[in-house]
């Protein structure tokens, strides 16, 4: 395990406010909450990139369905048919 960080930031007034209101609220000391934000937010946005990469490979493999129902849907060319069609039309 990683020895412990110390980070020293500075909060504007209206920050600091809020985070002064949150420790007499909840009880705890501001280094905690400030952890715990900070705890919940990396958890948010690693999250969030797992369900961004996963979203970008769905449309990757759609975009390659797509491609492949094109190609199935398109018109043969001439002549294809009768080359693997076993009924050949007789002269009326």
């Amino acid at each position: 395990m990683a020895a412990p960080q110390t980070l020293t930031i500075s909060l504007g007034s209206g920050l600091a406010d809020r985070l002064a209101a949150a420790t007499k609220q909840s009880g705890l000391t501001a280094s905690d909450l400030v952890v715990r934000a900070l705890t919940d937010h990396l958890d948010g946005v690693t999250a969030y990139g797992r369900i961004t990469d996963e979203v970008n490979a769905v449309k990757d493999h759609l975009a390659t369905l797509a491609g492949l129902v094109g190609e199935a849907l398109a018109e043969p060319p001439p002549g294809a048919a009768e080359a693997i069609c076993r009924y050949k039309p007789g002269s009326a």
